[in-house]
């Protein structure tokens, strides 16, 4: 199933972390891929959101940069065996655009059902 939506998304320039929320949806099942990359599906494996914690270490940036997100294109695929997030993120630093890339791919152990998402924002 390849599907495209709109997302929306907060930064918290205090926490330094970043939301991108898919769909609203209350307490949704938090599956860490990494140590700083958490992703959010429904008990019946809906993708609602994406979590980014400590962004700027991710993302190799700064803090102040991260304000100035201009998209973000999030392609989340997967299958019965791993789960692989791929996030672009274009910056407005210093008038010129930056691509800031992060990549996580883990085993799919908690069996999420099969998608092929890309998303982005508008």
């Amino acid at each position: 199933m390849v599907w495209h939506k709109i997302l929306n998304y907060d930064y918290d320039p205090s926490v330094d972390a970043l939301y991108i929320q898919v769909e609203d949806h209350q307490n949704p099942k938090a599956i860490p891929l990494n140590d700083n990359v958490i992703i959010d599906f429904t008990k019946e494996g809906k993708l609602t959101g994406l979590e980014i914690l400590n962004t700027s270490y991710v993302l190799n940036t700064t803090v102040e940069s991260l304000k100035n997100i201009t998209s973000i294109d999030l392609i989340v695929k997967v299958t019965e065996y791993q789960i692989l997030v791929n996030a672009i993120f274009t910056l407005d630093i210093h008038n010129h655009s930056e691509f800031k890339i992060t990549n996580t791919t883990v085993i799919n152990d908690n069996n999420i059902p099969t998608m092929d998402a890309k998303l982005a924002t508008a």
